[in-house]
């Protein structure tokens, strides 16, 4: 039996980590991680704070894509790809000014984002029971939505000829996280509004997601939460285990 002494400090962190990501579901965890670069966002924007960010975005793009059961070959590929756009992102910021690399960047976070978004959607779709996991699915998948429309209003700024806000609002990242989630929950303060043509679309896009969103989806399975009955923590939480209450289902056995 190894010595847990002679172990690093750091063993115990990463191997929680480890079989965090290994486990088929884990939204609660996609749903800490979240909250957390939320949160670290809003309170500043400064490059170290974005990096960690971007970080936790990666660790929830992994643990969401591990949860659809995806198949070697496409591990494979998706990890072909990571490699490639960290390369083209570091050779932007080596090669092209700021503004420009900070726009790259952005087109790859909103892919980032956007795939995770499918797979935490796809992943609690098939749940065939609502439990915790299923919840904390559904309300990532609703933050997932705020981030992704900040990402998509970046690069939009960062296309478009005109400003993007109207009365010269400062059109940096957390300017649009901050308009984003004000837009996906109907807020609605007033101080920003978009003014481009494409902006305005968003906007009314990502509003009308948002309501339809928590009216359907989040809704529902909340009204049909029941909690698991105590189970092996080594099973994934698909949802399909046998029900406990509220059915019967166990009676005469």
């Amino acid at each position: 039996m190894p010595d847990d002494a002679a172990r690093p400090w750091w063993h115990g962190p990463f191997a929680a980590l480890r079989q965090a990501v290994r486990r088929t579901d884990d939204f609660v965890l996609v749903l800490v991680l979240l909250i957390t670069s939320y949160v670290l966002f809003a309170a500043s924007g400064q490059g170290l704070v974005r990096a960690v960010v971007i970080v936790l975005y990666a660790l929830t793009f992994v643990i969401a894509f591990r949860a659809t059961g995806p198949s070697r070959r496409q591990q494979v590929a998706l990890a072909v790809t990571c490699v490639a756009a960290v390369v083209v992102v570091g050779l932007a910021y080596l090669l092209l000014p700021e503004a420009d690399a900070d726009g790259i960047a952005n087109v790859f976070v909103t892919a980032m984002l956007l795939v995770t978004l499918v797979s935490t959607l796809s992943r609690v779709l098939r749940h065939r029971r609502v439990t915790l996991q299923t919840i904390a699915g559904a309300l990532s998948a609703y933050l997932l939505v705020g981030m992704m429309f900040s990402t998509v209003f970046a690069v939009v700024s960062w296309l478009g000829p005109h400003p993007f806000f109207a009365g010269g609002g400062n059109e940096d990242l957390r300017s649009f996280q901050y308009f984003s989630f004000s837009t996906l929950t109907t807020t609605g303060y007033g101080d920003l509004a978009p003014l481009s043509p494409a902006g305005r679309a968003l906007a009314n896009m990502e509003s009308l997601a948002g309501q339809i969103f928590l009216a359907t989806l989040v809704a529902r399975l909340v009204a049909s939460y029941r909690m698991l009955p105590r189970r092996d923590p080594d099973d994934d939480s698909t949802g399909d285990a046998t029900p406990t209450r509220g059915d019967g289902s166990g009676a005469g056995q």
